[in-house]
């Protein structure tokens, strides 16, 4: 593809950018201000009322891997880049309105947008980029960073002046574009941050961005509340306020929608709970496959999970495909890949070199004998020393059911095997206190990524330097295999090294893949302007939404 042949197709496309090369993708940096069709003129005003499911353990963007504090806080923010309302595939200008790549893939040049000033009057400079960037790549002391691994491919980030930022790569990297666009790598302020994170706190309790709306009271169980920013830097929002209400229980949530006490709520699991939406008038209720994934991860760090005997025993153990006839209607687990990328992807591995991975062929389509499974992985624990009713422990999060219902059945499927597990459910904060500073034996995590590049999945969830290592693995081979896919420039080669870096992975059992999950989401019909994307995280900026009342 020509230089002149990738101009013509702006605004910025996945596809296109994994086609291009480091020359192509130069030459497609000018960004087109985004605007998409209405079937009526957009009205200003109102307070949109919306449910999420529960209060967000936190407020900062960088520490959190939870939607709970993304939907309340990407109203709020900026990022450098943003992915089309319209279109998950496309990159719109946000702070920064235009970027270029140097001919050899390796550096970046954002050009910021003049005059953005934070919520509190202070004015965005190239430096607030560079502290931002950096502190989800190389977190500080005391905070964690669930998508550092986004970002593992950068060398450094520089002020080149004021409005001016470079980043230098380790090599070419044709997602890095995406790799920005996360909606979760937000800008923050500098001089507001940096003293938070020293005392230790980070900002859980603070929201403080570009974004077109801004915090205005958050009481936890009650309401968090954000008003219109006046001095946005785009369009303003057309909502004065938005109201956001944690109605934990589906069924609950979908109450108050029916009754006309909330506009929307963009996160429902249980089929039977959309089911009685779609069947309600006046309200839309959808599916969309999200790059969610269902994934059981033991932790390394404690035996006998060290062994691979044993997290292979644990894949055996596993009938997948009854994990998905009854888990599915429950939370959303309805589909199954072969492969470490989203169903039906290029980069995945076929059917019958999936099934060779130890219970892998008790898939749908697979034709595996999960008896026969089930007997090689006790024959594989009695060979690690691992006694019959041995005692699991399986962290559970209690909010959502990809996380709930999952370890409930997978409970039931280790005991087959010998192995007496017990569900240890926790809140949402506790369950991610005990995640991330490794007090679990096993967990059953339902990751959600945003995006469906093989850099975004395979940074964030597959490399010991991503921020979803909760088992605590390390392999310095698959690390060097996922940055040589990355790196590759040439199509047919890098497809064949994105395989190559799977068989490598698999045959591991860090994680133990079960499926993936597509999340409901239903809102009044007199919400306007929002766009259901195959991305749970995008679109939630809340900007162009608007009330037909």
């Amino acid at each position: 593809m020509s230089a002149n042949d990738m101009t013509k197709k702006l605004p910025i496309n996945r596809r296109a950018v994994l086609k291009a090369g480091a020359s192509g993708l130069a030459a497609a940096t000018m960004l087109p201000t985004v605007s998409w069709s209405q079937t009526k003129s957009p009205k200003s005003g109102g307070t949109l009322l919306l449910s999420h499911g529960g209060d967000p353990p936190t407020l900062d963007m960088h520490q959190s891997a939870t939607y709970l504090t993304e939907f309340v806080a990407s109203p709020c923010y900026s990022t450098l880049l943003r992915i089309d309302p319209t279109d998950i595939n496309k990159l719109i200008p946000d702070l920064a309105e235009k970027y270029e790549v140097s001919p050899d893939g390796k550096t970046v040049t954002f050009n910021l947008v003049k005059g953005v000033e934070f919520h509190n009057g202070m004015p965005l400079t190239a430096d607030d980029v560079v502290f931002s960037l950096d502190r989800i790549r190389k977190p500080p002391a005391g905070i964690v960073s669930p998508r550092k691994g986004l970002l593992g491919g950068v060398k450094d980030v520089v002020a080149k002046d004021a409005h001016t930022v470079v980043v230098n790569l380790i090599a070419p990297q044709a997602d890095f574009p995406f790799q920005v666009a996360n909606p979760y790598n937000v800008i923050v302020p500098r001089k507001v941050v940096e003293p938070l994170d020293t005392a230790g706190t980070g900002m859980k309790r603070t929201i403080m961005g570009t974004g077109a709306f801004k915090l205005s009271q958050a009481v936890d169980g009650q309401i968090y509340e954000l008003v219109r920013n006046e001095k946005y830097f785009g369009q303003k929002a057309y909502v004065d306020k938005i109201q956001m209400f944690p109605i934990r229980g589906e069924v609950e949530r979908a109450s108050a929608l029916q009754s006309g006490r909330i506009h929307g709520s963009f996160f429902f699991a249980s089929e039977a709970v959309l089911d009685g939406l779609r069947k309600t008038p006046n309200i839309t209720a959808l599916r969309r496959p999200t790059p969610t994934f269902i994934n059981l991860i033991p932790n390394l760090k404690v035996k006998p999970f060290d062994d691979i005997r044993v997290r292979e025993a644990l894949s055996l153990a596993i009938d997948r495909s009854a994990f998905i006839q009854t888990v599915g209607p429950l939370a959303g687990a309805f589909y199954h890949s072969t492969g470490l990328l989203l169903p039906g992807s290029d980069y995945n591995l076929g059917m019958d070199e999936i099934k060779k991975y130890s219970g892998f062929d008790t898939m749908p389509e697979g034709g595996g004998n999960i008896e026969a499974n089930r007997k090689r992985a006790m024959e594989l624990l009695e060979q690690a020393g691992v006694p019959k009713g041995f005692k699991m422990s399986l962290l559970a999060r209690s909010d959502i059911p990809a996380f709930r219902d999952s370890s409930i059945n997978l409970a039931a499927q280790l005991k087959t095997i010998g192995i007496e597990a017990t569900v240890d459910i926790r809140d949402a904060g506790a369950f991610y206190t005990a995640e991330t500073t490794g007090q679990f034996q096993v967990v059953a995590h339902s990751i959600a990524i945003s995006g469906s590049l093989p850099d975004q999945i395979l940074g964030e969830g597959y490399t010991s330097f991503g921020g979803r290592n909760y088992g605590g693995w390390k392999d310095d081979a698959i690390d060097a295999a996922f940055r040589a896919q990355s790196a590759e420039l040439d199509p047919a080669k890098r497809k064949e090294l994105i395989k190559d870096f799977q068989r490598m992975f698999l045959k591991t059992y860090f994680h133990i893949n079960l499926a993936w999950v597509g999340y409901g989401a239903a809102h009044s019909n007199s919400l306007k302007g929002w766009n259901a994307l195959p991305d749970l995280y995008a679109n939630m900026q809340m900007d162009r939404v608007w009330l037909d009342t």
